[in-house]
């Protein structure tokens, strides 16, 4: 079996166990739920390999005992394994040959398609005008009355950033001061709107754009 298969196999069955054990823990020790150490352990994962494994620690256990469905305790989770799974998908795509990137600067330079990079450009201003004003509406909402059925979900808010809202949603969080003390709001956006661009780039590469 192709090493690199192997290693990403091995790191997701580990991912998974590893949050299996989190669950079981924090259900007998509920104090261990609010470590920061804890939560640090499992943020390696990911990165290394194992979105696939949290992702499904996430759905089938519910991470910290508090049911798979997303919520403020587990958002940041979901949304690094979601990232992850991404990038190492890419990763993965060109080194099995799916998808072959043309490395370099002549690749990075030449070759770009001009009228899908206008369909990009409308949606990428369309996606970024909506995620500006949906920022702004839950701010709004917060600070007049605060109603929970007017609020607008984080992980809505975050998803229009992942999709290319990056950007948008980074000038709003900023223009109106809203999720600033989030810090995965502070650091996930900066990080979407590099996602975001080398996706771009990556599809280039390959002949996408």
């Amino acid at each position: 079996m192709d090493p690199f298969l192997l290693y990403l196999i091995a790191v997701n069955a580990a991912t998974f166990v590893v949050f299996a054990i989190d669950y079981l823990l924090c259900l007998k020790f509920p104090a261990l739920d609010n470590m920061a150490a804890n939560s640090l352990i499992l943020d390696i994962f990911p990165p290394a390999g194992g979105a696939a494994g949290m992702l499904l620690a996430l759905f089938l256990l519910g991470g910290l005992g508090r049911g798979h469905r997303m919520n403020k305790d587990n958002i940041a989770w979901w949304f690094l394994a979601i990232v992850c799974l991404i990038a190492w998908g890419l990763i993965a795509a060109a080194k099995f040959g799916l998808l072959s990137p043309k490395i370099g600067i002549d690749g990075l330079l030449s070759g770009w398609d001009t009228g899908k990079l206008g369909v990009l450009a409308v949606y990428l201003v369309v996606v970024n005008i909506v995620t500006f004003i949906a920022f702004v509406w839950d701010k709004h909402v917060a600070k007049n009355g605060n109603d929970p059925s007017r609020r607008l979900p984080e992980a809505r808010l975050l998803a229009l950033c992942l999709i290319g809202g990056s950007i948008g949603g980074f000038v709003a969080m900023h223009t109106v001061r809203h999720k600033t003390a989030k810090w995965y709001f502070v650091w996930g956006l900066p990080f979407f709107i590099a996602l975001d661009a080398a996706v771009v780039i990556y599809a280039h590469l390959v002949g996408i754009i």
